[in-house]
Formats: C-alpha cells, structure tokens, sequence
C-alpha cells in the first residue's frame, strides 16, 4: 500500500477562453484568477477590489481611497510584495480591470484596493480572509471577489465572506470559469457558491450565457449564479472573457443602489440590495441555472425600489428563487419523493408564512411559516400517490410578510408511472460535483429516460435496511471520498466511512435480492481501506494500482484507458469499449470479472503481463445483483456526452441499470 502519490480531489480540464487571459485554476488552499473569471459623485460609496492590485492612471488614481498590499510572507507567500501595483498575473492587469469596470460603471464607488494575487496567479487563503475583514474595517459597503476556488469541508474565505455579510456589506463573487458549456454540471466556486453570496455568471453580447460561465444548480439543488453580467472588457491590449469581469458590473450596480438610498435618506441591507437586483433584473431565455434571475439592470432596480413598501426607511424587497420548477433535466414520477429547494432573499428578519395551492397541492409537504433574516434555503417535497401516470400537475407556492409583497414559485410538471426505483447513495462524498445536479447529471438522465424513477441518498443517516428497501437498487458513487482542506496550516484529509450498522444495511438489502451499483476509484482519490470493508461484504476489494499507469493530460483533460476486454453477459452485449481510469479489483469470493485490461508487470529485472479485473459483477440469492467498477470515468457527465474516447458509456451503463433491476 502506497499512500504518497495521493492527490486531494478528482481534478477535471477547464474551459479557457485565451485572448491575453488570465489561466484558470485552483489547488488547496490557494486561489487562481482566471479568465473567469473580465461628472462628480453625489454620494461616494466604497467597493472593495481583492483582486491583483491596481495600476491607476491618473482618472482611474483618483477614484482609490485606500490601499494595501497582503502579499506577505506571514500569510504564506513565498516573498513579500509591499507594492500596491497590479502584479498582472499572466501578464494581465485583472485587478486594474476589475477597478476600471466598477467605476466607468458607477460614478459613485470609490475604490479599496486590497491586493493578493501574485505574478504567478496565486493567492493565499489566509490573505484574502484579512484583506476582506480590513474591507470591512475600511467602511465599504460592496466587496468584489472576482477570485474563487473550490469548496471544501472548511472554508475560510467563504466564512470570512458570511462574516462580511453579517457586518452589513454586500460581497459580490465571480461564479468561476468551470462551466465547459454545462458539461460539468455544479460548476459554481466558493465563496459564490454561499446563499449569502451574490453569484455572478457571464453572458456574451447575445445574452446567452459563455460556456466557460461556472453553473448550478448546487449539490442539493440550489439555484446559482444568481444573476448574470456581460463577462468581457475591451480596452487598448484586446478583450478579456470571464466572470471575473461580470462580478464588477454587478458590483457597480450594487454601488448605485446603495449610492440611490443614501440620497433618498433610506436605509438598506445586504439581503435587500440582493433581493432588489435579482427582482428587478432582465429575464432571459436560458435556463435559470445558467443565468439565475437574469441580467443585472440598475436602472430597473431603482425604479423598483422607488414604488416598493417601506418600514422605518428600510425598502422592503423580497424575491425567491428559483420562480418556476422543476429544472428541465428532471423527470418526476408517481409513488416517489421529489424535492424542490428555494432560497429567498428579504431586507430584514421576518416571519414569512407559505401557502401551497393548485392541483399538486395534496402532494407537497413543506413548511407553513419560515424565519428569514435576510437568507433562508427551505425545501418542500412532492410525493404523487397513483397507479397510473398524471399529467400537467400544477402548484403554486405563495410566500408572504407583513408590509411585503408577496412572492410566489410556480411548479408545473407531470408525474410517470415508473418501471422502477433506484437511489444514488451520494452519502460518503463531500465533493460538491457528486449529485445529480453535477458530475452524475447525465447518468440520472439516461436512467430517467428508461422510465426509472431516482431518489439521492444524501446523509450517512439515511443508510438504513428500511430506507434501502425503499428502492430495487441503489449506486454506491465515490465511496469514502477524500475531503482535502487546509486546517491551522497543516494540508488535512479525511473521508466518511462506513459505520458497521450502514455496513450491515447493505449486506442486508443485498441479501433480500436487491440490486448494487458499487462505483469508486483509486486511492488517489478515494480512501480505499475503508471503501473495502464495506466490499468485503461481496468478496471484492480495491487494489492499490491505478489504470492507466502513465497519466497524460491533454488540452487540461485526463486521458482515458479504453478497456476492450469482456465477459460475454447481459451487462456487456455489443459493447466494444469503455473510458477507464481508477483501479483494479480483487475478486476473493464467488464474483466474476465482467471486464479486465493487461498491464505491464515488472518482476525483478523483467517485465510480465498479467489481466486485472476492473469492472466487477456478482449474483446471489433471489436475485441480487451487483456490479461494482474502480472507476467512476465511464459513468460521468463527459463520457456520456461523448467527450471521451469511448462511444459505448452510455449504452454499458444502461444495460448495468436494466441488468440491475432484473430486466435483462
């Protein structure tokens, strides 16, 4: 066992759009800059730019009103940098950019330059936690983070964000540059990812959303981004794409409203100004998990706020996302739990009571009355009780305050009749892009598209015989996981494993004949020590090898081993290959190998061949079923849209599915 070539997460190519732009990237503990993501004033209003430092010239100088520099060693750089300058990371002023955007776009923000990023493109973690509590310190009522990367159990930025936003500022953050045209499904970065957060994707001049724009919805189903800007700048060196560069336009917006209230003598909060710009925004045609609410519109925001209800000079604004549901990727079915989770967004600490109405109505269950200070997720469930299908259900979800208007959500939907039920056990994975919602998209459509009703498995407290019985099968995605994060300095990680009693649950499900779906990968990524206690229950085991031996990336994709070797069975027919990368498996009890790839050996000072079984597949009584495979490669969202080598994914994990629930 070798445990030294580990790396903390499952990594994936991203999009970059170059055109002088900054490289998209993140590693742990560190934040990249990406090309993600590019009169007098009446009431001066200051916006915090933690960006790369800012190169003034002499309209652009007067417009700063403090700065500082936290490139230092005490924050865990390599060498300190006391200058205030744009360090033009890749060779492009992004913070100078970043200024440029807000202020040709408010007149009124004056800028904060707290500078971070290096010439290398990197920032610490704990550098940008301080420059955004010294933000706060300096009195400014908007904070920009075009800078993002990816969540993890702890998070200090996002914490420090939340802290912000407690203090009374509005912090508005690039949603990322992982989007890779929807492929990669939950794609969003921390600190955007947070409710609290204003998100803010990119659209190009046609108002479509760029592919490399970072989209939702979240692990959970929360909507992000939650509004779009133009994420592009144009200026003497050429034109740079991001949602680094969409992020200032709506924080120049947020600037104008705060700017709007002061001269109206109002009083305004965080969640108010996030409520006003997504209420007031410009809808658009693509879907809300792409493009949220819509486009930022200031104008149309202060014509809002100028005819809403006011308490003690506080405009009270509510808005809820998102309006309509379901997402159009899902399929619902009858005699099965659906979920529907919203977020709503108010300017103060209300009690709001929820009623349910419309033909769905007998079907929801879900809270009556919500507290929300400012920020409140809540979910509501809708479970359709019939022997046949029902078309177009509809409910409507109506929320109400004192003093507010009300807000409403509107579901319309249809409800199948299904030829089975099966679970995605996403339950001992942190990372965010495991769930329907991300990596498995596609995997939950081409199930759904058999007919076959899905429910996730979120919580470790679900894992229980009576839960499990619940479905004909259940797929077991990225077992024990590792969840690598950064803690007092020290890199830490750590995996959910399997308590004994969710052990015995399955064993116990897989004994009354059910269907298993085991899906992991190598211990690079997965802790496979514990991920085999609970395969020792079938006889199988995760070897600590990884396939393929060399690993090649290309274009910032990982290439694929394209496995060609099968038992003839059910599970395989007319399949000709299969992407694979993870390990191999152990077969120790009455398990057969239902595909395998020769490896070189070396033994000694000879090299030898020898066939390691990768996929998996084990029969017991009254029909139980198992398949278990060391790689997750040919069941996520890029094999099965073709990104691959392999055009047989899709097909192989159907006939997995069908096999599974016995119908082949």
């Amino acid at each position: 066992m070798d445990d030294s070539d580990w790396v903390p997460r499952r990594t994936r190519g991203t999009s970059i759009l170059v055109m002088t732009l900054i490289i998209v990237g993140a590693t742990v503990g560190v934040y990249f800059i990406g090309p993600r993501n590019g009169v007098e004033a009446k009431t001066p209003v200051r916006v915090a730019v933690i960006d790369s430092g800012i190169s003034p010239d002499n309209e652009l100088e007067q417009r700063i009103v403090a700065e500082r520099s936290f490139i230092q060693e005490g924050y865990g750089y390599d060498v300190t940098d006391n200058s205030t300058e744009d360090s033009a990371p890749s060779g492009v002023q992004h913070g100078t950019i970043v200024a440029r955007i807000i202020t040709e776009n408010s007149l009124n923000a004056r800028i904060v330059n707290a500078k971070v990023v290096t010439t290398n493109n990197q920032a610490t973690v704990n550098a940008i936690v301080d420059a955004i509590h010294w933000a706060v310190a300096e009195n400014c009522s908007v904070i920009n983070l075009s800078l993002g990367g990816p969540l993890t159990s702890v998070d200090p930025v996002g914490e420090a964000a939340l802290w912000a936003v407690s203090r009374g500022v509005a912090v508005v953050a690039a949603a990322g540059n992982g989007g890779q045209g929807g492929v990669a499904g939950s794609s969003i970065d921390t600190p955007a990812l947070h409710p609290e957060v204003i998100c803010v994707g990119a659209v190009d001049e046609n108002l479509q959303p760029f592919d490399f724009s970072g989209r939702g919805p979240l692990r959970g189903g929360l909507v992000k981004p939650d509004i779009v800007a133009p994420g592009y700048f144009s200026g003497v060196g050429g034109t740079v794409f991001g949602t680094s560069f969409a992020s200032p336009r709506v924080s120049a917006a947020a600037a104008e409203v705060v700017t709007f209230c002061q001269e109206n003598d109002w009083k305004w909060t965080p969640g108010m100004l996030k409520a006003l710009l997504l209420a007031s925004s410009r809808k658009l045609s693509s879907e809300v998990y792409e493009v949220g609410s819509g486009l930022v519109d200031v104008e149309a925001a202060k014509t809002y706020l100028e005819n809403v209800p006011r308490r003690e000079r506080l405009p009270l604004v509510a808005w809820v996302l998102p309006t309509s549901a379901p997402y159009d990727f899902e399929r619902w079915f009858v005699n099965s739990t659906n979920r529907v989770s919203l977020l709503v967004y108010t300017s103060s600490n209300d009690t709001w009571s929820i009623t349910y109405s419309g033909s769905g109505s007998p079907h929801v269950g879900g809270p009556a009355i919500i507290e929300v200070n400012q920020t409140r997720s809540f979910d509501i469930r809708i479970h359709v009780i019939s022997d046949r299908r029902i078309e177009d259900i509809r409910i409507q979800i109506t929320l109400s305050s004192p003093d507010y208007r009300y807000v409403t959500c509107g579901l319309r939907f249809g409800a199948q009749l299904p030829l089975a039920k099966i679970a995605f056990d996403v339950s001992h994975t942190p990372w965010s892009i495991d769930s329907i919602y991300g990596q498995f998209r596609e995997f939950y459509e081409i199930t759904t598209d058999l007919g076959i009703a899905v429910e996730e498995i979120g919580w470790p407290s679900n894992i229980t015989l009576d839960r499990l019985l619940e479905y004909d099968a259940v797929v077991v995605l990225d077992p024990c996981a590792y969840d690598t994060f950064l803690l007092n300095g020290t890199l830490v990680r750590e995996s959910r494993r399997y308590a004994s009693a969710e052990i015995y649950a399955y064993s116990q499900y897989w004994a009354t004949g059910r269907g298993l779906f085991i899906v992991g990968l190598s211990n690079e990524s997965i802790h496979l020590s514990a991920v085999n206690v609970l395969l020792s229950q079938f006889g199988l085991r995760f070897n600590y090898d990884r396939l393929p031996q060399t690993r090649i990336v290309i274009n910032d994709m990982e290439s694929t081993l394209s496995v060609t070797d099968f038992k003839e069975h059910p599970v395989t027919q007319s399949i000709d290959s299969v992407d694979f990368v993870g390990c191999s498996i152990n077969i120790t009890g009455e398990g057969f190998p239902l595909a395998w790839s020769t490896v070189r050996v070396k033994n000694g000072s000879f090299y030898q061949y020898e066939n390691r079984c990768v996929i998996a597949g084990l029969t017991g009584q009254d029909g139980a079923r198992l398949v278990c495979s060391g790689s997750n490669y040919f069941v996520d969202n890029w094999a099965l849209s073709g990104r691959y080598s392999s055009d047989d994914n899709d097909n192989l994990v159907r006939q997995i599915v069908l096999w599974l629930i016995g119908i082949i």
